[in-house]
Formats: C-alpha cells, structure tokens, sequence
C-alpha cells in the first residue's frame, strides 16, 4: 500500500518546500490543480516549475472545468506519471482518458462521496484507476467521512485489478480502517505536512501503522 504526499498550496515556494521535503521518502507525489470552479478555491501549479524542480513522478488530480487545456500545459513535463478528474466532469470522458493515454499516462477517475461506483462502469476497461474522495474536494485538514469505507470495500471486490486510491481525511485514527477495505494507496495532506513532526517523520510513522 503506497503513501503519495498531497500538494495542495498556493505558491511555487510552498511546492519546492513541501516536495523537497518528502522526495527522499516516496516515489510520488499527488498535486491538486484547482480553478476555483470546479471546487471553491484555487491552487498553485506550474509545470515549468514542477520541471525544473521534481526529482520524481508525479500525479495529477485535475479539479477544474476544462481538463483538456490543462493537460495540454502539462505535455511536456517528464515527471507525470497518472492524470486523475471527476467523474462528474460534464463533458466527454472518453475524450479526456484518451488524450490523457495519448501523452502515455495513467488515467483515472475521481469519485465524490454523493457519487455512485455504478457511474464508473460504462469507462472501467479504460481506466488505470479510481480514486475516492473520503471529503469533499478542495481543501486539506477536513474531518473524514467513514461511509466512503463501504464504497471502496465494494468497489475493489468487483475491480481488483484497479489501482484504486483514497484521497483526503487520511490521520493517525483513521488509517486501520482505510487499509482493511484492502485499498491501494492513500493520499495524505495535513498528517504529513501541518503538524509539529517532519514530513519524512509522519511518513515513517503512517508506513508503521500501514
């Protein structure tokens, strides 16, 4: 079960920090690209920057309007490895797996807690993976929603090839019952960035309980 370090911040300072911090310790790290309408606020993320400073992959999770224009910016950046967006984008979802697979990523579908797994079905055969939002998106340090636990139990029964992650409410207390739903990765913000242990140390510390 892997640990992907979430960077949520508004700043390429506050990027090269936090990245800088964990790239000794993990493989991957999940970078939320927001517009402020897809979710309510907005996020830092310049793939020049990303490039120039990134020693490893790097996931996408793409929480904006227009997936399309974004990942046509990010073509040239050598550390992405897995593009992930909503489920509930209203647009062609096989056109953006497609040219996600076009750019030779991974390609992967978001799902929000209100959301059914039965709106997965119709894309399964061309997804690399499916991630479950365990809050609502956009904002680290929320309370996590246990029901997410049932969904993703179920999910993994009927899809066990799919590489399947849980994004947001990741702790300490919440972390047994995420590994016994039998989940491939978890992405976690505040347990390994705001609080008064180093990352390197929180990441440590969860790879124990895991």
């Amino acid at each position: 079960m892997q640990i992907i370090p979430s960077i949520l911040v508004q700043s390429a300072e506050a990027f090269i920090t936090q990245t800088n911090a964990v790239q000794n310790s993990v493989k991957l790290v999940h970078i939320d690209i927001a517009d402020g309408k897809c979710v309510p606020n907005t996020t830092w993320a310049e793939p020049n920057t990303v490039q120039q400073n990134l020693t490893i992959d790097c996931e996408l999770h793409l929480m904006v309007v227009d997936p399309l224009s974004v990942i046509q910016m990010w073509g040239g950046v050598s550390s992405v490895k897995r593009v992930l967006f909503p489920i509930e984008y209203d647009g062609d979802i096989i056109d953006v797996i497609d040219t996600i697979h076009h750019h030779g990523w991974q390609a992967g579908l978001v799902i929000n807690l209100e959301t059914s797994t039965l709106m997965i079905e119709p894309f399964i055969d061309k997804l690399d993976s499916v991630m479950f939002m365990g809050i609502i998106p956009g904002k680290q340090g929320q309370p996590f929603v246990p029901e997410v636990l049932e969904k993703i139990t179920e999910f993994k029964a009927r899809h066990p090839k799919i590489f399947v992650a849980l994004d947001g409410g990741v702790n300490e207390k919440t972390l047994p019952e995420i590994v016994a739903t039998g989940i491939d990765a978890v992405c976690c913000g505040s347990v390994i960035f705001h609080n008064e242990r180093t990352p390197n140390e929180n990441i440590i510390r969860l790879q124990n309980l895991i």
